[in-house]
């Protein structure tokens, strides 16, 4: 082959090689991963059901649960189903791998064993804490209560202490160094989202103010990008009027817990 055949051969593989680059698919980029824990359970399965209508998708959900058959044959297949047990350290580590952002709904649903609010509402946290700190995530919303750490409270005598346990919690997480936000929800409604959401200090809660679980669901939501919400704690209740979406400026001035 002379060197004029061989520098022509040459530039037509470059040529091609280019060509099939430019003709490549290219990898959508990777969206922030969120895990969702008690995703099955009141307050779990609306916040699967919003983040599931958020436009555009923007979040790779983790669907968190103990048992995936049984959420598969309750909800279907309307997730990425993850079985993981708070009170089985062991079993966290694979499912916060890749994690940006947790948003913690679990709740104790019973008094005895691993139900009981020592259970799921401490212990389960500090376990969940104690990955998400491992897995480097960078934000974890956590729902509790609006009277969370009170110790008079008629919940404790009906409920084991769950408000004591919530408050422990909570200050676990404070303590832990992650980026978080504690939403303590009004007595929480069934009702649809769209009533006009308030976010106040929980000094200013007053018994019998209530919330939607779907508006709590998407304060928990904004509250995982919204820099404002870095670190803070308050309650959230309705209003009478719309929705404006002016409480999405009002993360800033709320108090550390």
């Amino acid at each position: 082959m002379t060197l004029i055949r061989m520098i022509t051969a040459a530039m037509a593989l470059m040529f091609t090689v280019a060509a099939s680059a430019q003709d490549a698919p290219v990898a959508p980029p990777k969206k922030p991963v969120v895990l969702l824990a008690g995703s099955t359970g009141k307050n779990g399965s609306v916040v699967l059901k919003a983040l599931n209508a958020l436009p555009g998708e923007p979040f790779d959900v983790r669907a968190m649960t103990r048992d995936t058959g049984a959420a598969v044959s309750k909800f279907g297949s309307i997730a990425n189903w993850y079985e993981a047990d708070v009170m089985k350290p062991e079993t966290l580590t694979k499912v916060m791998a890749g994690v940006d952002y947790i948003i913690d709904a679990k709740a104790a649903t019973g008094l005895f064993n691993d139900n009981r609010p020592e259970a799921v509402d401490l212990e389960g946290t500090k376990n969940m804490i104690a990955a998400a700190k491992a897995a480097g995530v960078k934000k974890y919303v956590i729902i509790t209560s609006s009277v969370s750490g009170q110790k008079d409270h008629f919940l404790n005598k009906i409920g084991r202490d769950v408000l004591i346990y919530k408050g422990l919690a909570e200050e676990a997480l404070v303590a832990s160094g992650l980026n978080y936000t504690i939403v303590g929800p009004a007595g929480m409604t069934d009702e649809p989202a769209g009533k006009e959401i308030k976010i106040i200090p929980r000094k200013d809660y007053v018994a019998g103010q209530k919330i939607t679980r779907a508006d709590t669901a998407i304060v928990c939501i904004e509250a995982l990008t919204n820099a404002g919400a870095a670190n803070k704690a308050f309650t959230v209740i309705n209003g009478d009027g719309a929705d404006t979406g002016a409480w999405k400026q009002s993360f800033a001035a709320m108090p550390n817990k």
